[in-house]
């Protein structure tokens, strides 16, 4: 009975004194920013898109390895080595936009035809 109450003790104990009592913020959390707020932009009037993100792909450069002996005395074959100058990224190029023309006289609907009332009926 004894080392029933110790246990139930030490599980009491841990409620009001544990890890979740914490106020902290864990680290997903403050990377997250949630409390955060972004910047105020003000799209309305800022015109047509001019610039789009494009994914630019890496650069790569093919050198040719020449067949040497190795200090080990171990032949070397030569290769081709596949090295990464610069890498994948994105980059907002221009894009050329349109000028849009005068929008068109005609309506794309015809107004509903007025029907004259029924007499009878004000």
């Amino acid at each position: 009975m004894k080392v029933f109450t110790l246990i139930s003790l030490a599980f009491l104990s841990s409620l009001f004194a544990g890890c979740a009592s914490t106020n902290q913020k864990s680290l997903l959390e403050e990377r997250a920013g949630y409390g955060v707020t972004p910047p105020n932009v003000n799209l309305s009037g800022s015109g047509p898109v001019k610039y789009v993100p494009t994914r630019v792909p890496e650069t790569v450069i093919v050198p040719w390895l020449h067949a040497k002996e190795l200090p080990s005395k171990d032949y070397f074959w030569g290769a081709w080595l596949s090295v990464v100058v610069k890498p994948e990224a994105w980059e907002m190029k221009k894009v050329e936009i349109p000028k849009s023309e005068k929008k068109q006289a005609t309506k794309r609907t015809p107004e509903k035809p007025k029907q004259p009332r029924p007499n009878g009926k004000p």
